[in-house]
């Protein structure tokens, strides 16, 4: 039975409350020690929200401090970066200009080695031109000779 009665008292006491004020007064008063008052409630909003208000205008003063600071630090930075920029660049075209010299002064010794090696390779080929030619006149004004007897080869030592 108190079951019952209990949802029935859910079912109607929204209208009750609506239709009886002293009945609304009497509960109000009963269940006041469980929840703030409306003013109460109203203070502490308020005070929160001049906290958070006093929060953002610290943060704006702030955020004005630092930004010509940020702004300061940031060309800073760009003059920093365009110093180093050009040192890269000034070291790159230094490192190039070495690099073509090297190259001009291999590409000089290359020519000389060329230019020599084919000075000997005319050297050598006159040199075999006339050697060839004179052991040919050699060997043909010799026909008759005996060239082992010559050089007193006999077949098993030279002396």
């Amino acid at each position: 039975m108190v079951v019952e009665d209990v949802e029935t008292l859910k079912r109607e006491l929204p209208a009750l409350l609506r239709d009886d004020l002293d009945l609304r007064r009497y509960i109000l008063e009963l269940t006041r020690g469980e929840y703030a008052g409306r003013q109460q409630t109203e203070d502490r909003f308020d005070r929160i929200l001049e906290e958070l208000r006093q929060d953002r205008e610290a943060n704006t003063r702030k955020w004005e401090e630092q930004d010509p600071k940020w702004w300061k630090a940031q060309e800073e930075n760009k003059r920093k970066w365009e110093e180093q920029d050009r040192k890269w660049r000034e070291a790159r075209e230094e490192q190039d200009r070495k690099w073509e010299e090297n190259r001009a002064d291999f590409k000089r010794v290359h020519e000389e080695i060329m230019a020599q090696a084919e000075k000997y390779d005319r050297r050598i080929g006159a040199l075999g031109a006339r050697w060839g030619m004179q052991s040919e006149a050699s060997f043909r004004n010799a026909p008759g000779r005996d060239i082992g007897k010559e050089l007193r080869y006999t077949g098993t030592q030279r002396q």
